[in-house]
C-alpha cells in the first residue's frame, strides 16, 4: 500500500493552522481585482469577457468579428476533424483506406500547399482549391475533380457549422447600434464562400464586410489583415473592436497594433483539444465542447456535466449495446435498477424505434439478488455479507441482511463483539471479529433461511416480468465485479431453471471471469481491465461513474408478495434535497446530448461512438479537476449500498479548525484525493502547501 505524502511529515506538529491559512487566503482574494474580492462569488472568464466588451463598445466604431469558433461554431472536435467526413462524399467514394488516412492526406495537402505559396510569393495564405489541386496530386486524381472536391468540402463545412449559441447575440446587437461589422477571417476559404457560410448559419449580412486570408494573401497573425481593413476604411485601430478566440492572432497582435482586442473563452474547440480518430467520434465529441463551453451564461454545472461528459460516455455505451445485440443475438434487454434507469433513457433517447431486442427496467441491488444466492457458496457472493465502505455499528452487518440483531447475543459475545462497536472497514481486527460472527453456526443457518425465502420470491418476480421465458436475454449494468449477474446466474443453479444470460457493462474489472456459472461478459470502456488507462482512470474515483448512473430513488431491499403479485421493497431516498436536483440536471444534460447525436446522425449516417471518445471527458474530469469541478463533484455524497444508508461525500474538508492532523485525516478519507487538493477554500490552500512542504 502506498503511504500517503501527508503520512511522511514528522516534525510538523498539529497546531491550529486555521486563523493563518484563511488570513493568506483572503489576502490573496482581495489582491487581484476588485471583483474577486468574495471567496465565494469568483467571475467566471465569460463574466470578464463581457466587461471588457462593455467597456469598449460605446467608443467603437467598427466591430469586427473572428469567424470560425466565434460567430459559427463546427460540430467537431478540432478543425481538422472536418476532413474525417470526406471519405463519405461522392468525389472519395473510390478511397478504399478508413477516413482517418484521407483527412491526413488532406491536412498534409495544406501544409504542402502552404510551404508552395511561401516559397512562389511570400504568403502561406492559400485558397481551398489550390489546397485540393495538391490532394489530387497526391492521390493521382485528375484535375478536372479538384472542383468537386472543393464543392464536397464546402457542403461539409455547411452540415458542421451552426451560428455561436452566444456570439451570435454580440453581433446582433452590433447590428442593432448601427454599428460598422468586419468578419475577418484567417482561413483557406475564400471570402464568397464565408459570406454563404454565415447566411446559412442565419447571419444578416447587410452591409457587413466578409474579409479572407485566403483572398487577401494576409493573415491577421502576421499583422497585416486588421491593419489593411483599418487603413482602406481610414479608421483608427484604437476606433475598432476586435473579438476573437486565438490568442495571437486575435489577441496579443491587434493589440500592440493598438487595436482593442478581446479574446473571448467560448471558442467551442480549442488549440489543446485532440482531434479525433473517427467521423462518429469527432461529431459527439464537437457537440459536447459547444454544450459546455459556448453558452454564456453557462448551464448549470450538472447540465453541463450531463451534457459534455455523462453524455458521450452513456451514448458510446448505447450505441455499443446495440451493435452487441444484434451481434449475440439478444432477444430481450434488462436494463438494472438503479443504475440502469438512465442507460436505458439514453438508450431510447439515442435509437428510438430502431430495431433491437425489447427493452426494460428490472429491478436489482446487490443485497436483494446475493441473499437468495448465499448457498451456492461462491467467494463472490459470500464476500458481499462484510462489505462496507464507511464505519457502521456491528449489529448492520446482520440487520442490513434481514436478520435482528438482539436474536444473536450468544454469537456476539462469541465474537467478542458489541452490537454497537463501531467497525472501521481499514481496522482489520474489527473486521476480523465480524467474520466470526458471520461464520457462526447459528448466523449461518439464520443467513440460509433467510436466503432460502428471498430466493423463492426473486423466481416469482423474475418470472413475472419474463426474464425466464425461453431465448437469450442481456443484463445491462455498469459493471465491474459483475455481482448481480453471478447471483442470479447462481439462484437459477439452485433453482434449476435454464438461463441464457449475457452481461453487456460500462466497464468489467478481472474478477468478472470467475464464478459466471455458464453466463458471458462483455465491458465497453474497459473489458477485464483491458484498456488498463480507461480502467485506472475510472477507478480513481468510480464513485462518480455510481452517481451519474444513480436514480434518486432508495436503493432495492429485496421483494415481497402481494396476492398474485411480487413487488420491491425500497429503502428509504438516500439522496438530500439539493443532490436530488443535480441528479435531475445530470439526467436532462445526458438525454439532450443522446437526442443531439440522433440528430446528427440522420445527416451524417449512425456511427459507433469509441470507447476512447466516450471516456474522455470522464477521464479529464477525474484526473486534471477544474476548481469548479473539484467543489461540485467533491461535494457529492456516496453512499455503500448493500442495504445500508450509510455515505459520506467524495472529497470535503471536515468542520472545525484547520490543522496540520485535519488536513491529513480529510485527506486519507478522501474518495478523490485529487478533487480534495484542487479545491478553492482556505483548507485547500493550506493542504496544498502542506503537500508541498513534505514533497507530494
Amino acid at each position: 500500500m502506498t503511504t500517503s505524502p501527508l503520512r511522511r511529515t514528522h516534525a510538523a506538529p498539529a497546531t491550529e493552522m486555521h486563523d493563518g491559512a484563511t488570513e493568506l487566503f483572503a489576502a490573496l482574494m482581495t489582491s487581484g481585482p476588485s471583483a474577486c474580492t468574495d471567496p465565494d462569488r469568483i467571475p467566471t472568464a465569460g463574466e470578464r469577457t463581457l466587461a471588457q466588451i462593455d467597456a469598449a463598445w460605446d467608443r467603437a466604431r467598427v466591430v469586427s468579428f473572428d469567424v470560425f469558433d466565434t460567430l459559427i461554431v463546427r460540430k467537431v472536435a478540432s478543425p481538422r476533424d472536418v476532413f474525417l467526413h470526406l471519405a463519405a462524399a461522392r468525389p472519395f467514394s473510390s478511397w478504399d483506406r478508413d477516413a482517418f488516412a484521407l483527412a491526413q492526406h488532406r491536412q498534409e495537402a495544406e501544409n504542402d500547399a502552404r510551404r508552395r505559396g511561401f516559397a512562389h510569393r511570400a504568403s502561406a495564405e492559400v485558397t481551398l482549391h489550390e489546397i485540393h489541386s495538391v490532394l489530387a496530386e497526391r492521390l493521382h486524381r485528375p484535375g478536372t475533380d479538384v472542383a468537386d472536391m472543393v464543392e464536397a468540402e464546402r457542403q461539409i463545412e455547411r452540415a458542421l457549422c451552426v451560428a455561436h449559441p452566444y456570439l451570435q447575440t454580440v453581433f446582433a446587437r452590433a447590428v442593432r447600434e448601427q454599428k460598422v461589422i468586419w468578419c475577418v477571417s484567417d482561413t483557406y476559404h475564400e471570402a464568397h464562400f464565408l459570406r454563404d457560410l454565415l447566411v446559412h448559419c442565419g447571419f444578416d449580412l447587410t452591409n457587413v464586410a466578409v474579409v479572407s486570408s485566403a483572398d487577401q494573401r494576409a493573415s491577421k497573425g502576421e499583422g497585416k489583415l486588421l491593419k489593411q481593413l483599418a487603413a482602406a476604411a481610414q479608421v483608427a485601430p484604437r476606433e475598432v473592436l476586435h473579438i476573437g478566440d486565438h490568442p495571437t492572432a486575435d489577441g496579443s497582435i491587434p493589440e500592440r497594433q493598438g487595436f482593442v482586442s478581446v479574446c473571448h473563452p467560448w471558442a467551442a474547440s480549442r488549440q489543446s483539444d485532440r482531434p479525433a480518430t473517427s467521423a462518429g467520434d469527432s461529431i459527439a465529441l464537437g457537440l459536447s465542447q459547444i454544450g459546455s463551453r459556448a453558452v454564456e451564461p453557462a448551464f448549470p454545472f450538472w447540465f453541463r456535466f450531463g451534457y459534455s461528459v455523462a453524455g458521450p460516455m452513456l451514448s458510446g455505451f448505447a450505441l455499443w449495446l446495440h451493435q452487441k445485440f444484434a451481434a449475440d443475438g439478444i432477444a430481450r434487454a434488462y436494463f438494472l435498477l438503479r443504475d440502469g434507469e438512465i442507460i436505458l433513457d439514453v438508450y431510447r433517447a439515442l435509437l428510438g424505434d430502431r430495431s433491437g431486442p425489447t427493452t426494460a427496467l428490472l429491478e436489482s441491488s446487490r443485497r436483494a439478488y446475493m441473499m437468495p444466492a448465499l448457498a451456492s457458496g461462491l467467494g463472490s457472493i459470500m464476500s458481499q455479507l462484510s462489505a462496507c465502505e464507511n464505519p457502521r455499528p456491528a449489529r448492520e452487518f446482520l440487520e442490513r441482511v434481514g436478520l435482528r440483531s438482539s436474536d444473536f447475543r450468544a454469537a456476539f459475545r462469541a465474537a467478542e463483539l458489541d452490537p454497537d462497536e463501531i467497525i472501521a472497514p481499514e481496522n482489520v481486527a474489527s473486521m476480523t471479529k465480524v467474520l466470526t460472527l458471520l461464520g457462526r453456526l447459528d448466523v449461518v443457518h439464520a443467513l440460509l433461511a433467510r436466503s432460502q425465502v428471498e430466493r423463492q420470491l426473486l423466481t416469482r418476480y423474475l418470472r413475472q416480468e419474463g426474464v425466464l421465458d425461453t431465448g437469450r436475454i442481456a443484463l445491462v449494468d455498469i459493471g465491474w465485479n459483475g455481482t448481480i449477474q453471478k447471483a442470479l446466474a447462481a439462484s437459477a443453479v439452485l433453482e434449476q431453471l435454464p438461463l441464457d444470460m449475457h452481461g453487456y457493462y460500462l466497464g468489467t474489472l478481472p474478477p468478472i471471469a470467475h464464478e459466471l456459472n455458464g453466463s458471458t461478459t462483455a465491458g465497453f470502456l474497459f473489458d477485464c481491465g483491458t484498456p488498463s488507462t480507461h480502467t485506472n482512470a475510472v477507478l480513481e474515483l468510480r464513485q462518480l461513474v455510481e452517481f451519474i448512473c444513480t436514480t434518486t430513488r432508495g436503493s432495492l431491499r429485496g421483494f415481497r408478495a402481494d396476492g398474485e403479485r411480487v413487488l420491491p421493497v425500497h429503502g428509504t431516498v438516500d439522496h438530500p434535497e439539493v443532490q436530488r436536483a443535480h441528479v435531475a440536471q445530470l439526467r436532462e444534460g445526458a438525454l439532450a446530448f443522446a437526442r443531439s447525436v440522433s440528430q446528427e446522425q440522420r445527416v451524417f449516417g449512425e456511427s459507433a461512438l469509441s470507447a476512447e471518445a466516450a471516456i474522455r471527458g470522464l477521464a479529464s474530469t477525474i484526473t486534471e479537476p477544474t476548481a469548479e469541478e473539484a467543489r461540485c463533484i467533491g461535494d457529492i455524497l456516496h453512499g455503500d449500498g448493500l442495504g445500508s444508508d450509510r455515505a459520506r461525500t467524495l472529497a470535503t474538508f471536515s468542520d472545525g479548525p484547520i490543522t496540520a492532523e485535519s488536513l491529513r485525516r480529510d485527506y486519507a478519507a478522501a474518495y478523490w484525493p485529487r478533487g480534495l487538493v484542487t479545491r478553492q477554500e482556505p483548507a485547500a490552500l493550506a493542504l496544498r502547501g502542506l503537500l508541498w512542504l513534505h514533497g507530494a
